[in-house]
């Protein structure tokens, strides 16, 4: 299937499954796939990348529109809730998603691996989420968090690391080193 099809199609997955289960907030198709376009907009500015380790993947965003955009890659989607992660297994069934692994699990729990972009949606202060995701990343790689308005409340950045459009700000920081401060 081609990429938008499959997104449309994630999209009334989501939909369908969100009015039985509360998946995430989104009440229409409009609302999911405004999500979606906030998802895969990051791709107008990232680098390429092999490897990629969504945490707290919830309903999926962002990393089953970035698995679908990016066939090439292979995506580590982690989720400790139950009801979503059955959600994320079957839109990875349907959609044939075979780039994507699953994990029902807590960052904190996840045995040693590195990937070259770590990626989170609402899950926790900038700070922290530096703090605890940093093992995972390659020297090289990066860290995109989908963030709000106070991010900068949250860390400092430099503004070359922070895109916005409209409320969404995206913070993308290259792990230089092995210490991330």
């Amino acid at each position: 299937m081609r990429t938008q099809t499959l997104l449309d199609h994630f999209g009334a997955l989501l939909l369908e499954w969100n009015q039985i289960h509360a998946l995430s907030g989104v009440k229409n198709l409009a609302q999911i796939q405004a999500q979606i376009v906030d998802s895969v907009r990051v791709l107008e500015f990232i680098q390429s990348f092999k490897t990629c380790l969504d945490i707290g993947s919830g309903a999926g965003f962002p990393g089953i529109p970035l698995a679908i955009a990016c066939p090439h890659a292979r995506f580590i989607l982690v989720e400790p809730n139950a009801k979503k992660i059955a959600f994320l297994h079957h839109a990875k069934a349907l959609l044939g998603l075979d780039n994507v692994i699953l994990k029902r699990a807590r960052l904190q729990e996840l045995p040693p691996m590195s990937v070259e972009l770590i990626t989170s949606r609402a899950l926790m202060g900038a700070q922290e989420l530096l703090k605890l995701s940093a093992p995972f990343l390659k020297v090289g790689g990066y860290f995109l968090f989908y963030k709000g308005s106070l991010l900068k409340e949250e860390i400092a950045c430099l503004p070359s690391e922070c895109f916005v459009y409209g409320k969404r700000v995206y913070f993308y920081r290259q792990k230089e080193s092995a210490c991330v401060s």
